[in-house]
Parts: C-alpha cells; sequence; structure tokens
C-alpha cells in the first residue's frame, strides 16, 4: 500500500535554531593573578578603559540583548593576550566567531581613537634632531622613535608560560617612544 504524504509548509520552511543567551560571569569567577593571566590587564585597568571607550562602544539598539562594553573590552583583550582564533573565544564568551570579528575590530578602532590622548608624537622642528641623534648614536638611518622590543627575562615561578614568546624563551614584550638621547616623548 503506498502512503502519500502531504509536507504542509513549516516542513518545508527552514528551520533555525533558538538563539541561547547565557550569562558570561566575567571577572567574579578569578583572583587577580588568573584574570592577569587572561586578559593581560588588571580588573581596576579593565574599569578604567570600560570608562574611557564606553561611549565608542555603546551600541543603540532596540533588542533587549546587546553586548555590554566591558564584555567586548574582555574579548578583545583576551584575543589580543592569547592569539587565538576567533572561534575559541567566541565558544569561550558564548558568542559567534563573527560578533567576536566585530567587536574586536570596534575596540581596536575606540582604542586606536584615543591614542592621541597618551601618545605624543615629535613635532616637524623636532624630528630632524631626532632622526640625527638616531643615526649618530647607532646609525639607524631615519629613525623618529624606537617602537618595542622582546627583553629576555628569567623565567618566572608563577605563571611562566604567559611569558613565552614566539621565538620560545622567555621575554618581557616592551613597547617605548623616545626620543635618541632616551627621553620620553
Amino acid at each position: 500500500m503506498k502512503h502519500c504524504y502531504k509536507r504542509n509548509l513549516y516542513d518545508v520552511q527552514q528551520r533555525y535554531k533558538p538563539r541561547i543567551y547565557r550569562e558570561f560571569l566575567g571577572a567574579e569567577p578569578y583572583t587577580e593573578s588568573e584574570f592577569q593571566a587572561r586578559y593581560r590587564f588588571s580588573k581596576e585597568s579593565i574599569r578604567i578603559l570600560t570608562n574611557l571607550l564606553n561611549d565608542d562602544l555603546k551600541r543603540p539598539t532596540n533588542r533587549s540583548h546587546a553586548i555590554p562594553v566591558e564584555t567586548q573590552i574582555k574579548i578583545a583583550l583576551r584575543y589580543y593576550a592569547s592569539g587565538s582564533f576567533m572561534q575559541v573565544i567566541g565558544d569561550t564568551f558564548g558568542y559567534d566567531k563573527s560578533t567576536v570579528s566585530r567587536i574586536i575590530q570596534a575596540v581596536s578602532g575606540a582604542i586606536s581613537a584615543h591614542g592621541a590622548d597618551f601618545l605624543r608624537w615629535p613635532d616637524e622642528t623636532t624630528k630632524p634632531a631626532i632622526i640625527n641623534g638616531f643615526y649618530n648614536n647607532a646609525r639607524f638611518p631615519c629613525v623618529i622613535e624606537v617602537e618595542g622590543t622582546h627583553i629576555r627575562i628569567q623565567a618566572p615561578s608563577d605563571n611562566w608560560y604567559a611569558f613565552v614568546n614566539r621565538k620560545k624563551f622567555h621575554s618581557i614584550n616592551v613597547q617605548g617612544i623616545c626620543d635618541h638621547e632616551g627621553k620620553q616623548m
């Protein structure tokens, strides 16, 4: 006997997975040292960043599930600190990879927009003296500032793995802006 199965419209439509929102616990389960190992910033520093970037990252929305600014900053800092894949960061925080990508882009842009508040570059009158000074001191041509370097350190007993660089030795990544005399600009 042949069965005749009639599909209704509901069977034909694509079924979407319902969104599941889970609350991220944030800093609560971590001690200060565990928190710094994960984000490379203290809890207080993240509060300062949240206050600084709040107007840049807060999204006007008619939905009830806007991602809080503090969570956006933690997602970006976790990505910067770990160098992990966006998918892994998203799984950790409970967001999709595309959302993590947009958050990292937004936080990076907001941080760089505030760069002038914290960094001073030499003006046109002092640039020639700094360029000549770097050349005379170290034979570096056309250098205005020193950007960054890894300083080799002895492996610390706590969180030693957080100080291993890409060349597989323990170091601290230092970035500084100074003139040819080592003075901060």
